[in-house]
């Protein structure tokens, strides 16, 4: 009987020491059947970032991604689809990063996400990430993903044809002329207040102000530029492309000047959008950031260098025809060049002197602005 006890306990002691040094069912590759292999990443380990960009030809080149991902599959680094609104970042074969996408309706809109913590990595305008870094926001602009590309629009009945005449129409009407802007601290806002600022035109905000010769009025959203043209809310504005040619196209609109036509010569192929992050994020998560901005530039040295098959393949996401879309005149780059560095010295200059800095970057020189903004480390 006492044999038998004995037998017993061992066999239990034997199942228990075999159950500890098992493998659990749970584990996603384990090592030992191939020790020169490491053991893939599990699922919970895979961080979770939000993106975001817009529907505009300036930031949406990044919907690529989801569009045709087999363009850049063959790369190191590429996005590879979930779902309509998910992305896995690839390296090297391992997913290392699961992207949820949400769409923005310009600069303000982003960078207000980004300060609320909502986003994390998003594409949009850069004088909106300077603006909401002087308001408290732990931002930083990476690199560009765009120069030019943005129009001004009058009515298709507007009295003037060019930004010269713009100009002297402006300066000689009896009520001021109402203009609009598709988000409070967008670049081409800043580009068209300020053109008209420094041709002698005054611009205010104040609906009472009738001796001002332009009414500045926020249309909240991309989304607003065309509506505000054919309601007669506004009869001018800037905007991105596709926005100025979709106007033309349906006849409600016409484009008086692109950047390179604005007096000056100085905001010839002038950068706007750029990729920005959340400080905490790139601190975070360094390798997660400087492979997204590989395929950042992958994505955009392919829309740069395929103009057709680029514009054929935004149409649904746009949501405008081929023939709109490439009337696209925006140059796409990621590089950091002269061009790019000096036009951010520009927006600030200008911002600053149009007093849109009130905290952190007032009275502030160039040169500190751009070290606390900028971070060109990953590039």
């Amino acid at each position: 009987m006492e044999k038998m006890k004995k037998m017993k306990y061992a066999l239990l002691l034997f199942l228990v020491v075999s159950l500890l040094i098992t493998p659990g069912c749970s584990s996603v590759n384990s090592s030992s059947e191939n020790p020169d292999k490491p053991a893939t990443t599990k699922n919970e380990d895979i961080p979770t970032l939000v993106i975001s960009w817009g529907k505009s030809l300036h930031t949406g080149m990044m919907h690529l991604g989801f569009i045709k991902p087999e363009l850049f599959e063959d790369n190191p680094i590429y996005l590879r689809p979930i779902t309509d609104s998910q992305l896995e970042l690839v390296k090297d074969g391992e997913v290392i990063a699961i992207l949820d996408f949400i769409v923005n309706d310009g600069g303000s809109d982003a960078a207000t996400m980004m300060t609320q913590g909502k986003v994390d990595i998003s594409y949009n305008s850069s004088t909106a990430i300077i603006a909401a870094y002087d308001a408290g926001a732990d931002l930083n602009i990476l690199c560009p993903v765009q120069s030019g590309g943005i129009s001004i629009v009058a009515a298709k009945n507007a009295p003037y044809d060019t930004f010269e005449e713009l100009v002297e129409y402006a300066k000689t009407s009896n009520m001021p002329i109402r203009a609009g802007y598709h988000s409070p601290v967008s670049s081409p806002r800043i580009v068209l207040e300020y053109a008209l600022r420094e041709a002698g035109v005054t611009v205010t905000e104040n609906t009472a102000d009738y001796k001002a010769n332009v009414l500045m009025t926020d249309l909240k959203g991309v989304s607003n530029l065309i509506p505000s043209l054919s309601s007669g809310q506004v009869e001018l504005w800037a905007g991105p492309v596709p926005n100025p040619q979709n106007a033309e196209a349906q006849g409600i609109g016409k484009i008086i000047a692109a950047l390179d036509d604005l007096p000056g010569g100085k905001w010839v192929d002038f950068p706007c959008c750029t990729m920005n992050v959340r400080n905490e994020i790139k601190e975070k998560y360094p390798e997660i950031i400087k492979a997204l901005i590989q395929v950042t530039t992958d994505i955009h040295n392919y829309a740069q260098n395929n103009r057709e098959e680029t514009a054929e393949l935004m149409q649904e996401f746009v949501g405008l025809d081929k023939e709109v879309l490439m009337k696209n005149n925006t140059v796409y780059a990621t590089d950091i060049t002269d061009n790019f560095i000096n036009g951010m010295k520009l927006y600030y200059e200008v911002m600053t002197e149009m007093g849109k800095f009130s905290d952190r970057l007032k009275d502030k020189p160039v040169e500190e602005a751009m070290e606390k903004v900028f971070d060109f480390s990953f590039m």
